[in-house]
């Protein structure tokens, strides 16, 4: 409800004749001092609101600002953590690229030591082979010294039985000189 122009309310433009009228009839007059509250309180809810506004409008502001700041600070960080990946990425490479060049040496020297043990490998087996010959040629010469061993005592044990007989034979034969050169 706004406030009339007139106290009364009417177009007429002699205010002290309205105010006169007003203050003379209590009824009306307390009519308009309520009307007055009333009008009071509601642009008393505007002065008020403009407080608040004002600081909404403070806070807009400096929420448009720390907008600004953080959206400053956003494309700052974007362009360190570019410039940080980047960083990563290059030494990332440089550790792969140092990996690859232990990992292939490494494996260089493997297939070297590889080549080396197959090598020694082959020898050892040719070796064994050798060995394994030489112990079956050993075997069967042990084998024919045993049987020739074993021939050799038998033809000691028929020489020892020949010259036992000869021994007797020439005891016999002495004997029968002796006699013989006796009986003479």
């Amino acid at each position: 409800m706004g406030i009339a122009n007139s106290i009364t309310g009417d177009s007429s433009s002699n205010q002290l004749m309205d105010l006169l009228t007003v203050v003379a009839n209590p009824s009306v007059y307390k009519a308009k001092l309520d009307a007055l509250d009333v009008a009071t309180a509601e642009n008393k809810k505007y002065v008020e609101a403009l407080g608040p506004a004002s600081e909404i409008v403070a806070l807009r502001d400096q929420a448009k600002a720390l907008r600004e700041e953080a959206e400053k600070y956003k494309n700052s960080t974007i362009e360190q953590g570019n410039a940080h990946l980047e960083a990563a990425r290059t030494q990332a490479s440089s550790v792969v690229s140092a990996a690859k060049a232990k990992s292939d040496a490494m494996l260089e020297a493997a297939d070297a030591v590889k080549a080396q043990a197959d090598a020694m490998l082959s020898h050892v087996q040719s070796e064994l082979i050798v060995a394994q010959k030489a112990t079956a040629d050993a075997a069967k010469a042990q084998a024919i010294a045993e049987q020739q061993a074993v021939e050799m005592g038998k033809a000691i044990a028929v020489a020892n039985a020949a010259k036992a007989d000869a021994e007797s034979t020439k005891a016999s034969i002495i004997a029968k000189q002796e006699a013989f050169i006796k009986g003479l």
